[in-house]
């Protein structure tokens, strides 16, 4: 075996380890689903972001960080295979402009994009969801419970390609929340 195989195993073998640990960092901190006067859902949550060191080092140095958070709405004795009734995906850039010492919050496919003095307050406005409307009650079957699973986590593949490699393989980039479920009978 070559040196320069050698070399790519001991790595692969070294991320390996390092990957054994979980690092989580996102928190569901407040979930609420409440039916508006107009009989449609609606979610509210408050999602608390956790940088790590490595994170918040590629985040300081320019790295946008892109965070996804699926909703998702089924029966809850549909099959594998069974269509969701509503399903939706958040996505928020996180970047840090060193030049002017600020941080940006940019909501993909929305056309908001928020700027913050420090980075708590970045967090804390990228985590909030308000009034997303999930679906109309009248599409909804009475006599049948619904699942309603949150998830949320950073998005590897949104990161610049030289960083996803080691990024796949590392648990220092796996940051992500633990799923968020909760029956719900219309």
């Amino acid at each position: 075996m070559s040196e320069r195989w050698r070399l790519w195993a001991m790595l692969l073998l070294l991320a390996c380890v390092a990957s054994s640990v979980s690092a989580k960092g996102i928190d569901f901190q407040e979930v609420t689903i409440t039916l508006g006067e107009d009989n449609r859902i609606f979610l509210d949550a408050q999602l608390a972001y956790q940088l790590n060191e490595t994170t918040s080092e590629a985040l300081e140095n320019g790295v946008p960080l892109t965070f996804e958070t699926h909703i998702q709405m089924r029966a809850a004795d549909a099959w594998i295979w069974a269509g969701d009734v509503a399903e939706f995906s958040l996505r928020s850039v996180l970047r840090y402009r060193p030049l002017s010492g600020l941080y940006e919050v940019r909501r993909l496919g929305q056309e908001d994009k928020q700027v913050f003095a420090t980075r708590a307050s970045a967090l804390r406005y990228m985590g909030r969801i308000q009034n997303l409307a999930l679906i109309d009650r009248a599409r909804l079957d009475p006599s049948r419970e619904y699942l309603v699973r949150l998830r949320a986590s950073l998005d590897i593949a949104a990161l610049p390609l030289p960083m996803r490699p080691v990024a796949y393989v590392s648990s220092e980039w796996d940051v992500e929340a633990e799923p968020w479920e909760w029956l719900l009978r219309p």
